[in-house]
């Protein structure tokens, strides 16, 4: 893979990143154009099949979907298009262990989290975990090991 689209790709998840923790969003104009970037990196530079990166973006992106359905609103359409982004970047194969592992980091933090939740008065209580940084967490680990 290009060193210049892991470059691009590990500064968009650190704007996401930023967004999510300071204020709870991950903006559209960060995820859709680095998506549309990413399908024509890999079309003009045919580093991989072009199938690739867009069944990383459709089926991360579909499969997060479903997440976000289940979790009732809980995980929120700015994390489905960081997930897309990350699918056309890294193509599916390699984009589903970076969907399987940012949900093993997250559930990592927020079991103890949840333990010792019990200990703290209901109004210090943490409602809810902003997942950015564990996707681009599980991104950066899985580049890190696949290139």
């Amino acid at each position: 893979m290009q060193m210049a689209l892991i470059v691009l790709l590990v500064c968009l998840l650190l704007v996401c990143v930023v967004t999510d923790l300071r204020s709870r969003k991950i903006y559209d104009g960060v995820t859709l154009p680095g998506t549309a970037a990413f399908l024509v990196i890999h079309l003009i530079t045919r580093d991989i099949s072009l199938l690739e990166p867009l069944a990383g973006a459709a089926g991360l992106g579909g499969i997060a979907l479903l997440v976000a359905v289940v979790s009732k609103g809980q995980f929120g359409g700015g994390d489905i298009k960081l997930f897309m982004m990350i699918g056309a970047g890294l193509g599916w194969s390699v984009g589903i262990w970076v969907f399987m592992f940012a949900f093993l980091a997250a559930a990592f933090i927020a079991w103890p989290i949840i333990v010792l939740q019990k200990l703290l008065p209901q109004k210090r209580r943490v409602k809810e975990l902003p997942m950015a940084p564990f996707i681009a967490f599980s991104a950066m680990l899985i580049m890190a090991l696949a290139y």
